[in-house]
């Protein structure tokens, strides 16, 4: 039967480290119900570098077993960590060095390695992921690519797989990693069922559509407040450079470096930006008509805008409302 390894180091969260056994629970009863007792079904423990209690992000606590109960598992599964900032969590990363032996070891002995949302970083902590396709949790994008700059970070998927090595995007999407594991290890049938019977949406592949696209950047530069206190009273019209340079007394050349320098955006990138913004909440909010959208926050095509819009989202208009609309009060 396949044997499955979940590590619940300090700090894990229950929801993905439990979460993904309820999955492989669930995969249990319906290979029984299909193939009874001919089926091999998952069985899974819960390891720790040393073995004993240890605390969940919540307080909660696992009873865990240690890395060395057992000399070889079918698969090892790196929940998503709290993530309490950048220096201690580096600090934590810098403990974790018998861990990172022992995932190469069972990884060179035919093991698949899942790693969920912040749990990526163990992973790539460990060089398995050097030049390899993977993805992280969008909030944490630019510090993944900054410390392991030989990975091949993509994202935008919320779901990555090279060589035995399954990579999922911000913490719910251990359902994804956990059904796509069901599918290696018992079929795609048992994964279908799987998935159906516990509602997870196997087709969110993509991180993009849950994005911010205007993180909080601080800056200082009170003419670069200005201009974008201006974009956003007027991103109805028809904007260029010039006439934004003109509003807040500035040079073209001045402006576009200033604004690039306090944002890491070029003005026209920040504009369409707040343009998308708006129309995702204004899709997320009613049943106004694309048309009207699109001219309300600045695109007299509507065809123009809808490409632009699934371009940078990777879903149309449409299929966006439909996934994010709030729901009608009763």
């Amino acid at each position: 039967m396949p044997s499955v390894a979940i590590l619940a180091v300090e700090g894990c969260y229950v929801s993905c480290a439990a979460g993904f056994a309820d999955v492989l629970q669930a995969a249990n009863a319906h290979l029984r119900h299909r193939q009874g007792p001919d089926g091999r079904p998952f069985e899974w423990r819960f390891l720790s570098a040393g073995g004993g209690p240890v605390a969940a992000s919540n307080g909660m606590r696992f009873e865990t077993q240690p890395l060395r109960w057992r000399p070889r598992f079918d698969a090892v599964v790196i929940p998503a960590i709290h993530y309490p900032g950048f220096k201690p969590f580096v600090r934590f990363l810098d403990r974790q060095t018998a861990t990172y032996d022992w995932l190469r070891a069972q990884w060179n002995a035919g093991a698949w390695i899942a790693a969920n949302c912040t749990g990526t970083f163990v992973l790539a902590q460990s060089g398995l992921l050097d030049g390899r396709a993977a993805t992280t949790t969008w909030w944490l994008d630019r510090q993944f690519r900054s410390r392991y700059p030989k990975v091949d970070v993509q994202f935008r998927s919320a779901l990555t797989e090279a060589d035995r090595l399954v990579c999922a995007g911000a913490t719910a999407t251990y359902l994804l990693q956990a059904v796509r594991m069901v599918d290696r290890f018992m079929g795609p049938t048992i994964a279908s069922q799987c998935a159906k019977s516990m509602l997870i949406d196997v087709s969110h592949t993509g991180q993009i559509p849950y994005l911010p696209l205007l993180a909080e950047t601080e800056h200082a530069d009170s003419l670069v407040e200005r201009a974008q206190d201006w974009l956003q009273k007027h991103m109805a019209r028809d904007i260029t450079m010039s006439d934004l340079a003109r509003a807040v007394a500035a040079s073209d050349r001045t402006l576009l470096r200033r604004f690039g320098a306090a944002t890491g955006r070029t003005p026209l990138g920040y504009l369409q930006a707040l343009r998308l913004q708006a129309a995702r909440a204004l899709l997320e909010a009613g049943d106004m008509p694309v048309q009207s959208i699109a001219t309300q926050v600045g695109y007299s095509d509507a065809s123009s805008f809808s490409r632009l819009f699934r371009q940078c989202m990777g879903l149309s208009p449409g299929a966006y409302r439909r996934r994010f609309q709030s729901p009608a009060p009763p």
